[in-house]
């Protein structure tokens, strides 16, 4: 009987000791997995924030103008996730448009800006300004050489025009004399074209209507949009808009 106990004894005993060699096993199998999933989320994460403040960077260089320098920014960065990728297309088209728009090829500056890839708000504001000093470019391009091809094809119209201009600033210079500040200033205020990039053009007078030709100039004063022709009547305050 006592040989039967100590056997059994040391056969439980093998068994506790075989368990807790493949407990220990299982401990160490789960450890290494957990570590090397730690280290792949660490360098994950260590990516997105390089990429991220890379961004950042880039941002604030584009809303001073450093279109160049953020370019090189975004180019350090040595594992670019999607958006620093679609920044840095988006930062070479501007500059081939840039490029372009120097050069006076306003056709190739706008389609170069056609679109862009990034959600980066900087740089999208940047191609809409742009975008649309490309666009005035070209209008006024294309309106000279309409102007010039008129002139060389007949100088009689050439004589025409010149006359038109003359009278119509006659008329401008009349309208002018006849309207008083005070006019001006209150048609301003009703309509909220007081402030300084808004210019106010007498064109005519009827009594006490007066018609006025309304412009705005974009950011830097190179160009004078026109807003619309309104007609004001100074005794009921009354506003059209006729053009």
């Amino acid at each position: 009987m006592k040989f039967k106990t100590l056997l059994k004894r040391l056969m439980l005993g093998t068994v506790t000791v075989a368990a807790g060699i493949s407990l220990v096993g299982c401990g160490s199998s789960t450890s290494t997995q957990s570590s090397e999933s730690s280290s792949e989320s660490s360098q994950s994460t260590t990516k997105t924030t390089a990429a991220s403040k890379a961004r950042d960077q880039a941002n604030n260089q584009i809303m001073s103008g450093q279109y160049k320098e953020a370019l090189k920014t975004l180019l350090a960065v040595k594992n670019p996730d999607s958006q620093t990728r679609s920044m840095i297309k988006d930062l070479q088209k501007y500059l081939a448009a840039q490029d372009a728009y120097n050069d006076q090829e306003y056709d190739e500056a706008v389609n170069d800006l056609s679109s862009v890839s990034s959600n980066s708000k900087p740089m999208r504001s940047a191609f809409i300004s742009m975008k649309n000093k490309a666009k005035q470019a070209q209008q006024a391009a294309s309106a000279s050489s309409s102007a010039q091809s008129s002139q060389a094809n007949s100088s009689s119209s050439s004589t025409t025009a010149s006359s038109s201009s003359s009278s119509s600033s006659a008329v401008n210079s009349a309208a002018a004399s006849q309207t008083g500040m005070d006019v001006i200033n209150a048609f301003a205020a009703k309509m909220n074209f007081n402030q300084s990039s808004y210019g106010i053009i007498p064109e005519g007078k009827d009594g006490d209507v007066y018609t006025f030709e309304v412009r705005q100039n974009n950011d830097d004063n190179t160009v004078a949009h026109l807003i619309g022709i309104y007609q004001y009547n100074a005794a009921t305050g009354t506003v059209t808009k006729i053009n």
